[in-house]
Protein backbone atom coordinates (compact mmCIF):
# COMPACT_ATOMS: atom_id res chain seq x y z
CA UNK A 1 0.00 0.00 0.00
CA UNK A 2 2.83 2.33 0.90
CA UNK A 3 4.59 1.66 -2.42
CA UNK A 4 1.35 2.32 -4.32
CA UNK A 5 0.87 5.68 -2.60
CA UNK A 6 4.51 6.54 -3.32
CA UNK A 7 4.08 5.74 -7.02
CA UNK A 8 0.90 7.84 -7.24
CA UNK A 9 2.63 10.75 -5.54
CA UNK A 10 5.59 10.35 -7.88
CA UNK A 11 3.25 10.33 -10.89
CA UNK A 12 1.61 13.65 -9.98
CA UNK A 13 4.96 15.18 -9.05
CA UNK A 14 6.43 14.17 -12.40
CA UNK A 15 3.45 15.52 -14.37
CA UNK A 16 3.64 18.81 -12.48
CA UNK A 17 7.40 19.11 -13.08
CA UNK A 18 6.98 18.38 -16.79
CA UNK A 19 4.22 21.02 -17.01
CA UNK A 20 6.48 23.64 -15.38
CA UNK A 21 9.40 22.72 -17.63
CA UNK A 22 7.21 23.16 -20.70
CA UNK A 23 6.08 26.60 -19.48
CA UNK A 24 9.72 27.60 -19.06
CA UNK A 25 10.70 26.17 -22.47
CA UNK A 26 7.73 26.37 -24.88
CA UNK A 27 9.95 25.03 -27.68
CA UNK A 28 9.51 21.61 -26.11
CA UNK A 29 6.06 21.54 -27.73
CA UNK A 30 7.73 21.57 -31.16
CA UNK A 31 9.42 18.29 -30.30
CA UNK A 32 6.07 16.59 -30.87
CA UNK A 33 6.81 16.95 -34.59
CA UNK A 34 9.97 14.85 -34.14
CA UNK A 35 9.28 11.11 -33.74
CA UNK A 36 12.67 10.41 -32.18
CA UNK A 37 12.22 13.20 -29.64
CA UNK A 38 8.74 12.13 -28.63
CA UNK A 39 9.90 8.52 -28.25
CA UNK A 40 12.79 9.64 -26.05
CA UNK A 41 10.48 11.93 -24.04
CA UNK A 42 8.00 9.17 -23.20
CA UNK A 43 10.79 6.67 -22.54
CA UNK A 44 12.40 9.03 -20.02
CA UNK A 45 9.01 9.79 -18.46
CA UNK A 46 8.24 6.07 -18.13
CA UNK A 47 11.68 5.42 -16.61
CA UNK A 48 11.32 8.30 -14.19
CA UNK A 49 7.97 6.95 -12.98
CA UNK A 50 9.43 3.46 -12.65
CA UNK A 51 12.68 4.28 -10.88
CA UNK A 52 11.68 7.51 -9.18
CA UNK A 53 13.62 10.72 -8.84
CA UNK A 54 14.17 11.21 -5.09
CA UNK A 55 17.54 12.40 -3.83
CA UNK A 56 18.73 12.40 -0.22
CA UNK A 57 21.83 13.75 1.48
CA UNK A 58 24.25 11.01 2.44
CA UNK A 59 26.83 12.99 4.43
CA UNK A 60 26.46 14.94 7.71
CA UNK A 61 27.54 18.25 6.15
CA UNK A 62 25.25 17.79 3.10
CA UNK A 63 28.12 17.77 0.61
CA UNK A 64 27.00 14.51 -1.03
CA UNK A 65 23.65 13.30 -2.29
CA UNK A 66 22.46 9.99 -3.67
CA UNK A 67 19.44 8.80 -5.61
CA UNK A 68 17.20 6.43 -3.67
CA UNK A 69 16.34 3.05 -5.21
CA UNK A 70 13.86 0.52 -3.85
CA UNK A 71 16.28 -2.33 -4.48
CA UNK A 72 19.83 -2.81 -5.84
CA UNK A 73 18.21 -4.44 -8.87
CA UNK A 74 16.39 -1.17 -9.63
CA UNK A 75 19.74 0.62 -9.59
CA UNK A 76 21.16 -1.87 -12.10
CA UNK A 77 18.08 -1.62 -14.34
CA UNK A 78 18.26 2.16 -14.23
CA UNK A 79 21.93 2.28 -15.20
CA UNK A 80 21.48 -0.32 -17.92
CA UNK A 81 18.57 1.65 -19.39
CA UNK A 82 21.04 4.25 -20.64
CA UNK A 83 22.50 1.75 -23.09
CA UNK A 84 21.51 2.59 -26.65
CA UNK A 85 19.90 5.90 -25.67
CA UNK A 86 22.96 8.03 -26.42
CA UNK A 87 25.21 8.25 -29.49
CA UNK A 88 28.86 7.87 -28.42
CA UNK A 89 30.45 7.74 -31.89
CA UNK A 90 31.87 11.29 -31.85
CA UNK A 91 32.74 10.96 -28.17
CA UNK A 92 34.64 7.76 -28.86
CA UNK A 93 36.94 9.52 -31.29
CA UNK A 94 37.42 12.84 -29.53
CA UNK A 95 37.58 11.71 -25.91
CA UNK A 96 40.07 8.96 -26.78
CA UNK A 97 42.51 11.58 -28.06
CA UNK A 98 41.78 14.19 -25.39
CA UNK A 99 42.16 11.71 -22.54
CA UNK A 100 45.32 10.23 -24.05
CA UNK A 101 46.93 13.69 -23.97
CA UNK A 102 45.77 14.31 -20.39
CA UNK A 103 47.16 10.98 -19.24
CA UNK A 104 50.40 11.62 -21.09
CA UNK A 105 50.76 15.02 -19.42
CA UNK A 106 50.59 13.36 -16.00
CA UNK A 107 54.03 11.89 -16.76
CA UNK A 108 53.26 8.99 -14.41
CA UNK A 109 52.30 6.18 -16.76
CA UNK A 110 54.88 3.68 -17.94
CA UNK A 111 54.62 1.22 -20.78
CA UNK A 112 53.45 -2.17 -19.59
CA UNK A 113 51.44 -0.89 -16.61
CA UNK A 114 48.00 -2.43 -16.26
CA UNK A 115 44.91 -0.24 -15.98
CA UNK A 116 41.31 -0.97 -15.03
CA UNK A 117 38.64 1.49 -16.19
CA UNK A 118 35.48 1.52 -14.06
CA UNK A 119 32.15 2.27 -15.74
CA UNK A 120 33.88 2.18 -19.12
CA UNK A 121 30.78 1.96 -21.35
CA UNK A 122 32.02 1.18 -24.89
CA UNK A 123 35.70 1.37 -23.88
CA UNK A 124 36.87 4.79 -25.05
CA UNK A 125 39.07 5.37 -21.99
CA UNK A 126 40.49 1.86 -22.31
CA UNK A 127 41.68 2.75 -25.81
CA UNK A 128 43.45 5.84 -24.43
CA UNK A 129 45.48 3.66 -22.06
CA UNK A 130 46.21 1.17 -24.84
CA UNK A 131 47.49 4.03 -26.99
CA UNK A 132 50.05 4.77 -24.26
CA UNK A 133 51.34 1.20 -24.11
CA UNK A 134 49.39 0.00 -21.08
CA UNK A 135 47.56 -3.30 -20.69
CA UNK A 136 44.01 -2.07 -20.12
CA UNK A 137 40.50 -3.42 -19.67
CA UNK A 138 37.18 -1.86 -18.69
CA UNK A 139 34.22 -3.04 -16.64
CA UNK A 140 30.61 -1.91 -17.02
CA UNK A 141 27.04 -3.08 -16.40
CA UNK A 142 26.26 -2.52 -20.10
CA UNK A 143 29.36 -3.17 -22.20
CA UNK A 144 27.30 -4.04 -25.26
CA UNK A 145 27.75 -7.02 -27.56
CA UNK A 146 31.16 -8.13 -28.86
CA UNK A 147 33.01 -5.43 -26.93
CA UNK A 148 36.75 -6.12 -27.12
CA UNK A 149 37.61 -3.54 -24.49
CA UNK A 150 35.03 -3.90 -21.71
CA UNK A 151 33.77 -6.88 -19.74
CA UNK A 152 30.50 -7.16 -17.85
CA UNK A 153 30.60 -6.48 -14.12
CA UNK A 154 29.68 -4.26 -11.19
CA UNK A 155 32.48 -1.89 -10.20
CA UNK A 156 31.34 -2.05 -6.58
CA UNK A 157 32.43 -5.70 -6.49
CA UNK A 158 34.74 -6.71 -9.31
CA UNK A 159 36.06 -10.14 -10.29
CA UNK A 160 39.72 -9.08 -10.23
CA UNK A 161 42.45 -10.09 -7.75
CA UNK A 162 43.48 -7.99 -4.76
CA UNK A 163 46.64 -5.84 -5.06
CA UNK A 164 46.83 -6.57 -8.79
CA UNK A 165 46.16 -3.25 -10.53
CA UNK A 166 48.67 -0.45 -11.24
CA UNK A 167 46.07 2.13 -12.25
CA UNK A 168 42.34 2.45 -11.61
CA UNK A 169 40.60 5.05 -13.76
CA UNK A 170 37.03 6.30 -13.68
CA UNK A 171 34.95 9.20 -14.92
CA UNK A 172 31.75 7.56 -13.61
CA UNK A 173 31.65 8.46 -9.92
CA UNK A 174 28.31 10.14 -10.57
CA UNK A 175 26.87 6.70 -11.39
CA UNK A 176 27.87 5.05 -8.10
CA UNK A 177 25.31 3.38 -5.86
CA UNK A 178 27.46 3.07 -2.72
CA UNK A 179 30.54 5.30 -2.66
CA UNK A 180 32.05 3.66 0.45
CA UNK A 181 31.86 0.22 -1.14
CA UNK A 182 33.45 1.56 -4.31
CA UNK A 183 36.33 3.19 -2.43
CA UNK A 184 36.98 -0.03 -0.52
CA UNK A 185 36.96 -1.99 -3.76
CA UNK A 186 39.45 0.39 -5.38
CA UNK A 187 41.73 0.08 -2.34
CA UNK A 188 41.49 -3.70 -2.57
CA UNK A 189 42.37 -3.76 -6.26
CA UNK A 190 45.29 -1.34 -6.31
CA UNK A 191 48.85 -2.41 -5.69
CA UNK A 192 50.75 -0.56 -2.93
CA UNK A 193 51.44 2.95 -4.26
CA UNK A 194 49.05 2.27 -7.14
CA UNK A 195 47.40 5.20 -8.93
CA UNK A 196 43.75 6.23 -8.86
CA UNK A 197 42.82 8.67 -11.63
CA UNK A 198 39.39 10.29 -11.40
CA UNK A 199 37.81 12.62 -13.91
CA UNK A 200 34.97 14.32 -12.07
CA UNK A 201 32.34 16.77 -13.26
CA UNK A 202 31.95 20.00 -11.30
CA UNK A 203 29.36 19.89 -8.51
CA UNK A 204 26.11 21.66 -7.72
CA UNK A 205 27.79 24.60 -5.94
CA UNK A 206 29.95 25.05 -9.03
CA UNK A 207 27.05 25.25 -11.48
CA UNK A 208 26.15 21.72 -12.58
CA UNK A 209 23.34 19.46 -11.42
CA UNK A 210 22.59 15.75 -11.91
CA UNK A 211 20.48 14.62 -14.82
CA UNK A 212 18.31 11.52 -15.20
CA UNK A 213 20.98 8.80 -15.09
CA UNK A 214 23.21 10.06 -12.27
CA UNK A 215 22.96 8.35 -8.88
CA UNK A 216 25.59 10.14 -6.76
CA UNK A 217 26.42 13.83 -6.62
CA UNK A 218 28.65 16.30 -4.80
CA UNK A 219 28.61 20.00 -4.00
CA UNK A 220 32.19 20.71 -5.06
CA UNK A 221 35.10 18.76 -6.48
CA UNK A 222 36.97 19.71 -3.30
CA UNK A 223 34.50 17.49 -1.43
CA UNK A 224 35.59 14.52 -3.51
CA UNK A 225 39.23 15.30 -2.81
CA UNK A 226 38.54 15.33 0.93
CA UNK A 227 36.54 12.10 0.71
CA UNK A 228 39.40 10.19 -0.91
CA UNK A 229 42.09 11.81 1.21
CA UNK A 230 40.17 10.64 4.27
CA UNK A 231 40.16 7.15 2.76
CA UNK A 232 43.95 6.71 2.64
CA UNK A 233 44.61 8.22 -0.77
CA UNK A 234 47.19 10.96 -1.38
CA UNK A 235 46.40 13.62 -3.99
CA UNK A 236 49.49 14.08 -6.17
CA UNK A 237 48.16 15.95 -9.23
CA UNK A 238 45.08 17.98 -10.10
CA UNK A 239 44.00 19.86 -13.23
CA UNK A 240 40.86 21.32 -14.82
CA UNK A 241 39.35 20.47 -18.21
CA UNK A 242 36.30 21.42 -20.30
CA UNK A 243 35.62 18.24 -22.30
CA UNK A 244 33.46 16.15 -22.26
CA UNK A 245 32.10 18.46 -19.54
CA UNK A 246 33.56 21.04 -17.15
CA UNK A 247 35.44 19.11 -14.53
CA UNK A 248 38.76 18.18 -12.94
CA UNK A 249 41.22 15.35 -13.22
CA UNK A 250 42.35 14.11 -9.82
CA UNK A 251 45.31 11.78 -9.51
CA UNK A 252 45.78 9.98 -6.20
CA UNK A 253 48.30 7.49 -4.91
CA UNK A 254 47.24 4.65 -2.64
CA UNK A 255 49.03 5.15 0.66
Amino acid sequence: MKNKKSRIKNLFTTIYEEFLNTLKKPRRILDILNKDSIHKYFYNLKSKLKFGDPWIYCSPNKTFRKRVYSTPEDYIKHQKSKQGRIDLSDYDLRYREVLRKRLENLDLLKQGMNALCLGARIGTEVKSFLDLGCFAIGIDLSPGENNRYVVYGDFHETQFSSNSIDIVFTNSLDHVLDIKNLINEIKRLLKPNGLLIIEAVIGSDEGRFPSFYESFWWSRVDDLVSLFENSQFILIKRSSFDYPWDGEQLCFKKS
